[in-house]
């Protein structure tokens, strides 16, 4: 193996100019996604900038010696404000004909399924495309997509990809939970364009006659569907078969959660999903099979068509992710550059020029962890692989190769660290030892399946080939298993702040610099960087030290309330949330918040009333007493939870409180019930489904 791997050529700008292009552009969308400033801004901010551009080459020369860098500047700031303006566009709440802008709450919805449904617990989820609303008699043509989710006890008749169905009942805002420190559900959602989500019955719509939606999508859930059936008849069901599904066609429905599990805490969640390593064997095996074609111009030509036909094939049968987009769009580079153009560019130019022309494509892709992922562990190996491989001189072949994978899984590592740990909060001690059983078995399989396919027709041979890849899967499984239960194989509940994250690429970068170019300020910047590392971490120390609240939490079917002080936490509620998936969001908002079960100082509870330094809590979860003799019970708050029969009025009557809180377990019409009871008479009021989890400072 060999990479391009010097700073040098990194910042050779004449060597990869969408450099040049990718940063200003990638600023540009970020400022924009955070701040939300006027297009008209942006737009004059281009125009001015490029016209000042244009016009210094009128300047006299003098001038322009001096000021040789503005011209530069200034078309810098411009593809910025034209990343800002493409990340406007593609909001398609900006868009004439957005539906929820002619929504009405009598109108019907004419909506058509985009997606297969995916069974959920309680319900089929799928996105569905609004076509046209019916409004003043006339159906009016409209555009966007919600998320849908349908009863799973009453569907009938079968729904599948574009079926249309006429809908009467009015979607709702998808809407974060709030919870310190949890995934924002909504900011996801709303960077794949979807804004609202309807739940369904079977009396909440109409099945329309035919059918929509385009042939190719067609082409390719049947191709799809093919390849499911042709595993389950030959791998057999369980999780090697669910294994099997997700490692050829990213298809995750089949597969054991434990599994998934254990693959997420040895680092190599990775091999699950379709990525770039996927396309790569693709494009190697291509390469191999088409080597008989003879040189020249129109076999060339051939070559590329075939290529990027498969290629791009197989992006859109696994559902097109960011990474596998990502290296869709290189190995275009690459096929063009090699087999039409006849030339050879900077891989580092390629990989921005591909970032470039995805996220001008989709800008919201700037956001999503699989896009940023895959490209830091790209640019990582390309610049760290051949540094690292050059540390250690072994002269046996086995060893060789041995090393060398162990020098593309620490390289990946490096600058996806930061990162993985901004977002998930843990590192795999033995990801190197993880990397190197499964990306060879990994390989073997998905060649394997591949075979399979082909000889399906010979169920024989094809039930000998299925049965070699259930093995396999089978040791896969076992050594990833077997590396996750070792000691410590986990770090866990690592807090890392943005303002952590940038410090620690700023050591990386200053290390890269000192490293690999020889450039001494960078160990100055490296040092400097983990001295912001430390302040940071410092920081934040103090901060949960000093901190006094309390949190309730906003989980549905479960009570969940934490008093804090400190980084002590005394919990309040349901003890069975604590085996529940539901957990994992009180487990995230406490590492968030730096804080472990305890009973802190100052926290009295009797039944269920709590007192915590000055503010109290009472909890009403049944009916209320008739009547209560003597004076109102005081307290600050009043939580209603798991649906009692509580009527707003008689609530008055019994206590003197500040703030009557709704609790996201009880039922949306006695929510919906209580809060015009409230406005009523005056009292305030929060929903915690509607407008996340409760925190109050104590101090």
């Amino acid at each position: 193996m060999h990479f391009e791997s010097t700073a040098f050529t990194v910042m050779c700008w004449k060597q990869a100019p969408f450099l040049r292009l990718i940063l200003p552009f990638l600023a540009g969308i970020s400022i924009q996604f955070y701040t939300a400033l006027p297009p008209l801004l942006w737009l004059c901010t281009v125009v001015v900038c490029t016209c000042c551009a244009w016009l210094f080459r009128y300047l006299p020369v003098q001038w322009r010696f001096k000021q040789a860098w503005l011209p530069g500047m200034l078309l810098q700031i411009s593809v910025a404000g034209s990343g800002a303006l493409v990340l406007y566009k593609a909001d398609i709440r900006h868009q004439q004909g957005f539906f929820q802008d002619n929504r009405t709450d009598t109108s019907l919805v004419l909506l058509q399924i985009e997606e297969p449904l995916q069974p959920k617990a309680r319900s089929f989820k799928s996105i569905a495309r609004v076509i046209a609303l019916f409004i003043q008699h006339r159906w009016v043509p409209a555009k966007g997509n919600l998320l849908l989710y349908i009863a799973r006890d009453t569907m009938p008749p079968l729904l599948t990809y574009g079926n249309r169905l006429v809908v009467r009942k009015k979607p709702e805002l998808i809407r974060n939970n709030g919870n310190p420190g949890g995934f924002n559900y909504q900011q996801y959602c709303e960077s794949q364009q979807l804004y609202q989500q309807l739940y369904l019955q079977a009396t909440d719509y109409y099945k329309l006659s035919g059918t929509g939606g385009s042939v190719i999508n067609r082409w390719l859930l049947h191709a799809r569907d093919y390849c499911l059936s042709c595993f389950r008849r030959y791998i057999g069901a369980g999780p090697e078969a669910g294994m099997a599904e997700a490692l050829l066609i990213g298809y995750r429905q089949d597969l054991d959660k434990a599994v998934v599990q254990d693959y997420s805490n040895t680092g190599i969640v990775h091999i699950i999903a379709i990525s770039g390593m996927h396309l790569a064997l693709l494009y190697g095996t291509l390469l191999w099979c088409l080597r008989w074609l003879p040189p020249g111009k129109w076999a060339g030509a051939l070559k590329a068509i075939l290529i990027l036909g498969v290629l791009w094939g197989f992006a859109l049968l696994t559902g097109a992710s960011a990474s596998v987009l990502r290296s869709a769009v290189m190995f275009t580079g690459i096929t063009l550059g090699r087999f039409i153009l006849e030339r050879y560019s900077s891989i580092y130019n390629t990989l921005a020029a591909s970032a470039f022309l995805l996220l001008a494509y989709q800008p919201y892709l700037a956001i999503d962890a699989g896009f940023q992922l895959s490209y830091l562990a790209v640019l990582s190996i390309l610049l760290f692989y051949q540094p690292l491989y050059e540390l250690w001189n072994i002269k046996r072949k086995w060893m060789i190769i041995l090393w060398q994978m162990m020098s593309v899984s620490l390289a990946a590592q490096l600058m996806t660290t930061p990162v993985s740990l901004f977002y998930f909060h843990q590192f795999p001690n033995y990801f190197l030892l993880a990397n190197l059983v499964a990306v060879p078995l990994s390989t073997v399989i998905i060649y394997g399946e591949v075979i399979l396919l082909g000889l399906s027709p010979f169920p024989v041979l094809a039930a000998f080939a299925g049965l070699v890849i259930r093995f396999l899967i089978f040791a896969m499984n076992s050594c990833v298993r077997w590396l996750g239960t070792l000691p410590h194989a986990l770090v866990m509940n690592i807090h890392c702040s943005l303002l952590l994250m940038i410090c620690l690429y700023s050591l990386l970068a200053g290390i890269a610099l000192w490293w690999l170019s020889g450039w001494r300020p960078g160990a100055w910047l490296a040092a400097l960087s983990l001295w912001g590392c430390l302040v940071t971490r410092a920081v934040w120390l103090a901060r949960v030290q000093q901190q006094s609240k309390i949190v309730v939490y906003n989980v549905t079917a479960y009570t969940a309330i934490d008093c804090i002080y400190g980084r002590q936490a005394r919990f309040i509620g349901d003890d069975s949330i604590w085996q529940a998936a539901s957990a994992q969001a009180l487990l995230a908002a406490r590492n968030e918040m730096g804080i472990h079960a305890g009973v802190p100082n100052g926290f009295l509870q009797h039944g269920h009333y709590s007192c915590f330094y000055g503010r109290s809590l009472l909890i009403i979860d049944s009916i209320l007493p008739q009547k209560v003799t003597g004076r109102k019970l005081q307290t600050d708050y009043i939580l209603l939870t798991h649906n009692p029969r509580v009527d707003i009025s008689q609530l008055d009557s019994l206590y003197d409180y500040r703030l009557v809180i709704f609790a996201a377990n009880n039922y949306a019409k006695r929510i919906l019930r209580w809060k015009r009871a409230c406005e009523a008479i005056g009292h305030p009021y929060y929903v915690v489904g509607e407008q996340g989890a409760f925190v109050a400072e104590i101090r």
